[in-house]
């Protein structure tokens, strides 16, 4: 099956975040039918995990199948218990990561091939890792029950390595308090912060260590080039992404330049520059970005010292590096390194 291409209208996310669905609604004494009429969504296709679901359309499933039972707590409870091998290949991806943190940095890097219009991160604002999950399109208003669903499964993937009592440090939601807030906070096992300005697991380092049970490096490598053919493909690189190429290909030589990212993508540097400022960014903040993930990928890592990581990045004295290593996350590269002593192996972006 070919790479699924952006639809002309509201954005799409995989049938496999639909696992069970119909029963759950059915459980509730619900008339499926109805439910999923009033979201335009066909049955059938829920019976297919790579077919394309409108994400506007599963959004009302939810927020329909909440009001009609007059159950608050239906999203949250269908996240809840939803195993992370039921969400297909974005699920497969995080179980075969080689520790709970590294299922976060997959779930984060792989998830717009999993769902269409959706910003996921992975973040560390000391003392927290930042688990995000947004949908960015501004038409899906009934989002307050997905927001809810989809925190759970991210939560029951670290729970599946770190044991049912595993629990975050805080959530964040993105809307207003509701009723149910004390439902919430009782099955994340963590207080809630809402109104925050996206949707969030927060955690510290070592409540992320416990070594995945199934971690598998060829299957891990296998479902990443799965989602990327079966699922959505990502737009067109822009004028930023391809820069950014160049930067972390020459970044090591210390002379990475304006003018030498224009001769490489062949147009002058006035141009790009400009086509920089379309897009909000700018080279010198495309060269720090570089710095910041690679330098805290290769720590994590943990095969070069923090001078060789220095150099690595183009800085000309480790002390460089170590500045803004302290700037950029509040903490030092030593500091950071031995936070992370990660069970089952270093944590690896793919």
């Amino acid at each position: 099956m070919a790479a699924l291409a952006p639809a002309a209208g509201t954005p799409k996310l995989l049938s496999a975040a639909a696992t069970g669905l119909a029963g759950f609604i059915e459980s509730r004494r619900l008339c499926l039918d109805t439910i999923l009429g009033h979201a335009g969504i066909d049955q059938a296709s829920l019976s297919d995990p790579v077919a394309p679901l409108s994400l506007d359309g599963y959004c009302t499933v939810l927020d329909l199948a909440a009001r009609r039972s007059g159950d608050d707590d239906f999203g949250l409870a269908y996240g809840q218990q939803f195993l992370p091998s039921h969400l297909g290949l974005i699920g497969y991806i995080a179980l075969s990561s080689d520790n709970a943190l590294h299922a976060a940095e997959n779930l984060a890097s792989h998830f717009r091939f999993h769902q269409q219009e959706t910003s996921t991160e992975l973040i560390f604002r000391n003392p927290f890792y930042h688990l995000t999950y947004r949908i960015d399109d501004s038409r899906i208003a009934h989002r307050s029950q997905d927001a809810v669903l989809t925190l759970g499964m991210f939560c029951n993937v670290f729970r599946h390595c770190a044991g049912r009592d595993w629990c975050p440090d805080e959530v964040h939601l993105e809307h207003a308090r509701t009723e149910n807030w004390r439902s919430i906070e009782a099955a994340f096992g963590a207080p809630v912060r809402f109104e925050s300005r996206t949707n969030a697991l927060l955690f510290r380092p070592e409540r992320a260590v416990a070594a995945m049970p199934q971690a598998d490096p060829a299957l891990l490598r296998l479902m990443c080039h799965n989602i990327k053919t079966l699922g959505f493909r990502k737009p067109a690189q822009s004028v930023a992404a391809l820069a950014e190429d160049y930067i972390r290909r020459n970044i090591a030589s210390g002379s990475v330049s304006l003018e030498g990212a224009s001769r490489v993508l062949h147009m002058p540097a006035r141009m790009l520059q400009r086509r920089l400022v379309e897009e909000n960014a700018s080279f010198a903040d495309l060269v720090e970005q570089v710095r910041r993930v690679e330098g805290r990928r290769t720590l994590l890592e943990g095969k070069l010292d923090i001078a060789q990581i220095a150099y690595d990045l183009g800085y000309s004295e480790p002390s460089a590096f170590v500045r803004a290593f302290s700037r950029w996350f509040g903490i030092s590269p030593l500091r950071f390194r031995k936070m992370h002593r990660i069970e089952g192996g270093r944590s690896r972006l793919q």
